[in-house]
């Protein structure tokens, strides 16, 4: 349980992180509230994240929690891995490793309660989180994990949400072949060219997805699951909107350093959109067609989303409706899905890191063909 100054922390934190439409006293309410306190619990009880008491909180729940090179702040990763196995209860058993790319200026503490550590605990996955997102970084932490962890490496995904979202969409297009699945959460981009991303006081170079990218990730079929939120302060839906954000995103931050510019007119995010259909191995459709459609469609997910796709389905989770939209290729298969969480504001409810997971989960790649498998 929260005490009342941490439920006010983090009742600032979503009301910052909502539109104008959002409504904070209803959300606090509902479900979805209650799981994200419950995920912030940790972090919020023992804000020391490598004291006794957070390494204890894990370990009760089954995870051996590990924080490494604390002395380097922008180096500083955190490791859980199943007890069962630190423990060698299961010395041969081999694990699903999923990465959690965490959000612009957010620390490592708070990915931790974006939802996939407590899915780790439950299904026994070892989970990786970087403070360095570059990709420099992360050749360095699978090296470390390739040496040290007991990786199903036909099962490696990476989760992301925000700016992490945006490093996760980044890294899938570069090396879609390192990875079954990601998700990306609160963020939409992959098309264009980023700003440099900055944490502390350590760049992450900006770069430009280009057309070659795109191509080889159509060749090798990377999943992906999209959650946004509909009222999420930066305004990503409905796609086919231009709505300002109502916060603004270019200020400076505190180090002094500028935030990542963000394209978000329609027309990027449209663009965005069909890049992930290119590499999910569906025709991207022309702007226009898009823009029709959600003008006249019966479909309340083309409605919400702001796109129409091949297929679509409503779920009550969390005593909220989340808008699933599938985009299928002509096998049958739906390699990008898109989720809109009915009046959320950008934070990751435990919805969003069940509905990712459980999309990603259904694939795994062959570690020395590329092959992509459908598990179930």
């Amino acid at each position: 349980m929260l005490t009342k100054n941490a439920e006010t922390r983090v009742q600032e934190i979503l009301k910052l992180m909502g539109n104008h439409e959002f409504d904070l006293q209803v959300y606090v309410e509902s479900d979805s509230y209650k799981g994200i306190c419950r995920n912030m619990e940790c972090m919020l009880s023992y804000p020391d994240e490598g004291s006794c008491e957070a390494i204890a909180y894990w370990r009760q729940r089954g995870l051996n929690k590990e924080i490494h090179d604390a002395d380097q702040p922008t180096a500083k990763w955190a490791s859980y891995l199943p007890a069962s196995w630190a423990d060698g209860i299961t010395p041969e058993k081999k694990y699903p490793l999923l990465f959690v790319m965490h959000g612009n200026n957010n620390p490592i503490y708070l990915a931790e309660s974006y939802g996939y550590t407590h899915i780790a605990a439950r299904e026994e996955l070892i989970i990786i989180i970087p403070e360095n997102e570059s990709a420099e970084n992360l050749d360095r932490l699978l090296a470390y994990a390739k040496e040290h962890y007991p990786v199903d490496w036909s099962r490696v995904y990476m989760a992301g949400y925000s700016g992490g979202g945006w490093m996760t969409s980044r890294h899938a297009l570069r090396w879609p072949e390192r990875f079954a699945a990601v998700g990306v959460g609160g963020m939409i981009f992959a098309n264009g060219t980023a700003g440099t991303y900055w944490q502390e006081d350590t760049p992450w170079p900006g770069e430009t997805i280009t057309e070659e990218m795109i191509e080889h990730a159509a060749q090798v079929r990377i999943p992906m699951c999209g959650c946004m939120g509909e009222q999420e302060f930066i305004n990503i839906l409905p796609l086919t909107e231009d709505k300002p954000a109502t916060m603004d995103l270019n200020r400076e931050a505190p180090n002094g350093h500028p935030s990542p510019h963000l394209d978000l007119t329609s027309k990027n995010k449209i663009a965005c959109v069909n890049n992930w259909r290119r590499a999910a191995g569906c025709e991207p459709l022309p702007e226009e067609e898009v823009r029709r459609a959600v003008r006249t469609t019966p479909d309340i997910v083309t409605e919400k989303l702001g796109f129409p796709f091949e297929k679509t389905k409503v779920l009550n989770l969390e005593g909220r409706s989340h808008y699933i939209g599938d985009c299928v290729n002509r096998d049958g298969d739906t390699l990008a899905r898109f989720i809109c969480m009915g009046k959320s504001p950008h934070w990751p409810s435990m919805a969003l890191a069940e509905l990712t997971w459980k999309y990603m989960r259904q694939f795994a790649r062959n570690p020395e063909t590329g092959e992509l498998i459908r598990l179930s």
